[in-house]
This record gives structure tokens, sequence and C-alpha cells, in this order.
């Protein structure tokens, strides 16, 4: 056995190591996780304290700190281990018989099976056991104890299987398997590889040459970089000038242990799906900022238990949501006191993780070939979670987006040009750092919102505004100490006035001529896009909003009177209320506008906030139905997908 000296003399010192980020993908994540991964085990086998390992991103390099030193002792006390599970499925179990191996890994077709099995049950249960909030807390739903659920591990060998690399996959995890006891020596060079922030790997791949040579091993240090975990390799050639593409044009190489702990950091930070309606994948990769190995890991798992395959765009959309919604669970949790480790203390999403980094892969029939390589950020908007009320109402405030979002198909069920329009407004302001996006959705959707009720054939599909509690809560999240308050404009109350009267002209009147049979007052059909037409010009802002009130106060007056005219008398509280009449909007409402036009300096703001509001409902008394969230089972291609939305 060689001598392990690298750590002879630093065993107190060395509690940082550096993965140097050399591809500029999600590639670089998955290693540094990967290696993290491999140290937690280290650590757990020597009984050294495993929690509290952090990933930090520093820039050029992600910094992984262990709480305490790794020394020569501890790889000499190491037994071999299984740091990944190999696929396994009847011919592989033959393939290794015949060479005389066994290898204890992931049994493919029975978890397959018994996927297949859990959705057929889980399909018989009552509707709110197809609910995230079911999926979260298991212990109030009784039912999900009589039927088993497959391994959660199974999506991402789902995967690995649907992009035909699971012999690579395998030979990877069977290489570092065999090595048993000289998984040490592995192990020693890859401490001293990351032990510096620039890493070399030339000499680690000497090094585990050297080694294999004298020991007899598997010479070859280099296997195919796959483009499962790097996603921007693959067969071509990408040299700086044309003449040399004729060198060479095949799959690019990788060293074979950076490899193997990359497929590490794909079990525990990846989310694999499959696009709904096609056979297209998307993959998401957390990017961590700075996070603690095991709140990685157990967020990621949450995370992709309630996050379901849906389709390109509204997938991106439900990442960063879900995603969000899981670290405020995690919050929650900790302010009523139900964790032992809180690594968050009050920190913002954002603080502990950029986003995901997504891959699109197109299916190609005998291939995937990697078609885009984007990011989707986690809500910046986000405050600090300090109390428990802050809590419930972030997680109000994400369940109604992600009900509006859900919502967002037309009555076949597809997603057209409109509905990804908004979608494309809604991600923007998700990747963004301010509200001018989602004003431009908010003013979309209120058309949207008018159109999809006048022309829905299917009465039990629900179209969902957004609520002025919501909106109002977004807006208080907005806003930062150095700027004006918008919350200053939702509270005004010629601002409330005058967005009441939209309401009362949209939404309202729409509700009440289709459910009601009530044409008393006129649908105002696209008022919203009128008043933003305008809107970037102060003057012309105030006269069509100037016009919009005179032609209500008139409609409402007119009214009044025919009222008044049946009864013979003055109108009297009661009378209003019997017959459902609307209230006037005073004239002096229009100069509280003005005024907070000329002191926001926005006339655009005030519009698109006007449209927001005034399309929004306000917030009902009965609480919702459990119900109001639920999503069905599909069961795409040979792979059983998580559940697919269908309601908002």
């Amino acid at each position: 056995m060689i001598a392990l000296k690298f750590l002879i003399g630093k065993e107190y010192m060395i509690t940082q190591y550096y993965i140097e980020k050399t591809n500029g993908t999600s590639a670089d994540a998955l290693l540094a996780i990967g290696f993290a991964s491999l140290l937690k085990e280290v650590l757990r086998q020597n009984g050294k304290p495993a929690k509290g390992i952090m990933i930090k991103d520093v820039g050029s390099y992600f910094q992984v700190q262990v709480p305490a030193p790794i020394t020569d002792y501890d790889l000499q006390n190491l037994k071999p281990f299984a740091i990944i599970k190999g696929l396994v499925t009847d011919k592989y179990i033959d393939k290794q018989a015949k060479q005389g191996h066994t290898l204890d890994g992931f049994d493919y077709q029975q978890q397959q099976n018994l996927s297949k099995e859990f959705y057929e049950k889980l399909r018989k249960l009552p509707p709110e056991y197809r609910t995230p909030e079911a999926r979260w807390n298991k212990v109030a739903y009784p039912l999900f104890a009589d039927i088993k659920e497959p391994d959660s591990q199974l999506g991402r060998y789902q995967a690995i299987s649907q992009m035909k690399i699971a012999s690579s996959f395998n030979e990877l995890a069977q290489r570092w398997f065999y090595l048993e006891h000289l998984q040490r020596e592995h192990i020693h060079i890859l401490l001293e590889l990351f032990s510096s922030p620039i890493n070399d790997i030339e000499n680690a791949v000497a090094a585990c040459t050297k080694l294999a040579k004298e020991l007899g091993l598997k010479k070859d240090a280099y296997v195919t970089a796959l483009q499962i975990i790097n996603p921007t390799t693959g067969k071509g050639a990408n040299y700086s000038k044309a003449s040399e593409l004729t060198r060479a044009i095949g799959n690019q190489d990788s060293f074979w242990l950076l490899e193997l702990l990359k497929f590490v950091g794909f079990m525990h930070a990846a989310a694999p799906y499959v696009v709904q309606g096609s056979k297209d994948r998307k993959t998401y990769v957390l990017q961590p900022r700075i996070i603690e190995l095991g709140t990685l890991q157990q967020m990621m798992d949450e995370f992709r238990t309630v996050c379901w395959s849906s389709t390109a765009v509204k997938l991106d959309i439900l990442a960063s949501l879900r995603f969000a919604q899981t670290f405020i669970k995690h919050r929650q949790q900790a302010l009523q006191g139900e964790t032992e480790d809180d690594f968050f203390g009050e920190e913002q999403v954002f603080s502990i993780a950029h986003g995901f980094e997504v891959a699109f892969y197109k299916d190609m029939g005998s291939a995937y070939a990697t078609m885009n390589v984007s990011s989707i950020n986690l809500p910046n908007w986000l405050p600090r979670i300090k109390k428990l009320e802050e809590a419930e109402a972030a997680l109000a405030i994400f369940k109604e987006h992600l009900q509006i979002a859900q919502g967002l198909r037309n009555s076949k069920g597809e997603e057209g040009s409109e509905e990804y329009e908004l979608l494309r407004f809604y991600r923007d302001f998700l990747s963004g750092r301010d509200l001018r996006p989602f004003w431009k959705f908010t003013t979309a959707y209120s058309s949207y919102l008018i159109s999809q009720h006048e022309h829905e054939k299917i009465p039990q599909r629900q179209i969902r505004p957004f609520t002025t509690t919501g909106l109002e809560n977004i807006i208080e999240m907005n806003t930062t100490e150095t700027q004006n308050k918008l919350t200053d404009i939702t509270r005004n109350e010629g601002f409330r006035r005058i967005a009441h009267a939209i309401r009362q002209s949209t939404i309202t009147a729409q509700y009440r001529r289709a459910q009601l049979g009530d044409r008393t007052y006129e649908v105002r059909y696209g008022l919203g896009q009128e008043l933003m037409r305008e809107a970037r010009y102060r003057n012309k802002f105030m006269v069509a909003l100037s016009e919009f009130l005179q032609r209500y106060n008139a409609e409402t007056a007119r009214e009044e009177e025919k009222v008044a005219n049946k009864l013979g008398r003055k109108l009297t509280p009661e009378d209003r209320r019997s017959y459902n009449l609307r209230t006037g909007i005073p004239y002096t409402d229009i100069d509280e506008i003005a005024d907070l036009i000329d002191r926001f300096k926005s006339s655009e703001l005030i519009g698109s906030m006007l449209v927001a509001y005034g399309y929004a409902r306000e917030p009902r008394k009965s609480t919702e139905s459990i119900t109001a969230d639920i999503e069905i089972p599909v069961v795409n291609q040979e792979a059983i997908e998580e559940p697919a939305p269908i309601e908002g």
C-alpha cells in the first residue's frame, strides 16, 4: 500500500477544500456537492461530526468547509463503501454473473413497478391526497400508510436510463466499488487535488495512473464526459480555429474520479424531468451560494417531492416557487422549534442558493442533444423570515402565485401563444430584482382573466385573480428602506376607491352577468389595457383615467335614478344593498392619483398598480377548499413521472 503522506503534519489545519470552476456550468456545482458528500462519509466512518459541512460559492471556485479535519489516520481507518449505487437490471445482473461479480445496486425495474402501483393507488384516494400539502405532511393523511412509495432516487435513475448512459454510469460505480481498500489512496488523491484553489488535475491524473500501474488497476484515468452531468459537452469539436476541426470530432474526456463525484452530486442536487406532452427533458441543478450539505440534501428531497412535471416554461416557474416554498417551510419549522439545527438563521432564500441551472435536452430518437443551458433565479423579493406570521404570509403568497401559474392554460388544457407570453413575463419577474416585470404580467393577465372567463366552456375550470392582500404583501416585500414605500400607494384612500371602481367595472360586472344574470352594469372589456396604453405619459394617463371615472359615475347615477323612480323615494343604504347598487367615486380622488404620480415620479407605476389592484379580488371570509391545489399523476413514456398539474 502506498503511504499517505499528504496530511501528515497538517492534521489540525485542513478544514477547507476548493473546487475550481473549470466548466462554467452546473458540472462545477455537482462536483463540489459530490466531493462534500464523500467527505461526509469519511467523517461519519471515523465518528467525527458529519453535520455542518458548508458549501460556499466564492466566485472562481466552490469552498467546502468541514467541521473537523480529516487526517491520515482517518483514511487508514476507512472501510470500503459504495459511494453511489449502480443501475441494476436483469441484463446487468447476468453480465456481472458471467464475470463472477456481484454488485448491490438500485433495482430499477422493481422500483419502476412499485412507482406504477403507487400512482394507480393514489388515483383512487380522495382528491386532497393528490396535493403538495399532502406530500409535505403525510402524518395528517393516514391513507398514505397503506401504499408503498418508490425510492425517492427513482427520478434520477430514470434520467440515466432514458438518456441511454446506464452502462457508462455503472462502469464508474463499479470501478469505485471494486477498489475496496484502495479507495483510501484515491480519496487521498482527491484531498490533495482540492487542497488549493487552483486544482492541478494533471498531477492528480498522473498520481492515479501511477497507482494503477503499481497495483494492477485499470490504467485509463479518463472516461467520456457525459452530457447528463456535463450539459455543454458531447460529440463535436470546440477548437478556437476552424482549421483544427478536422483533428477530431468525438466525445470529450474527463478524469474518472471527477465524473464519479459529479454523479454523486447529481443524486443530491439535480431534479430531472420529462417535459409534459413530449419526450424532451429538462434537468434542474441547484447552484449553492452558501448552504450546509445535509440541509441541501433534505431540501432537494422535499423539493422533488412537490415539484412535478409540467410544460417547458411553466417548469422553470414551478421550480423557483416550489424551492422557495420548501425554504419557507424549513423556516416555519425552525420558528416552531421543530428542527434540531437551523443553518439558515434569518437568511433569505437567495442567500443559500443562486437558483437553478437548467439544461434542456431534445429527444432525437436514438439519443438526446443539449439544446439550451439557462438559469432561473430564486425570488429575490422574499425577505428574511423572522417571525412565524411572516412565514405564514409568505406561504400564502406562494400558494396564490402557484395556483395562478398552474391555471395558465386554455380550455383545451394547452398553452397557446397568449399563455406562453404570460409565463415568460412571470419568469422574467422571478429572475429579476424589481417589480416592473410583475406589473407587465398583471397588466397582460387582467385582459386574459376577463377573456378566459367570458369564453370559458368548462364551468369547473377556475381562472383565479390575484387577491388584494397578496398584492399588498408582495409590494411590502419589495420595498427597501431607501425607496418610497409602495404600500403608501395601496393604502391611499383615493387609489383604493378608483381601484374598486375598476374592479366593479370588470371582474365584478362580468361575474354578475355570467353567474347571476345581472346586466345592470356594463362590463368594461379591455379597460386595463386602455389605461396602460396611455400610462407612459402623465397627462394622457390622467385624461384616460378621468374619462373612465366620468363614464363610471354617469352609469352609477343612471342606475340609482332608475331604482329611485321605481321606488318613488330617495334611496336608503338598505335599498342600495338590496338592488346591488354601486357607489360613485368622488372627483377629488383623481387629485390624489395626480399627487401619487408626482411623488413617485411615474405615471406608469401608478397605472400598473391601479390595474393590478383593480383586477384583484378582495379576500373572502370563507377559507378556500384544501383541494384547490389538486394535481394528478401521469405516466410519461417508459418512466412513471411525478404528478402533473391539472388545476390551479
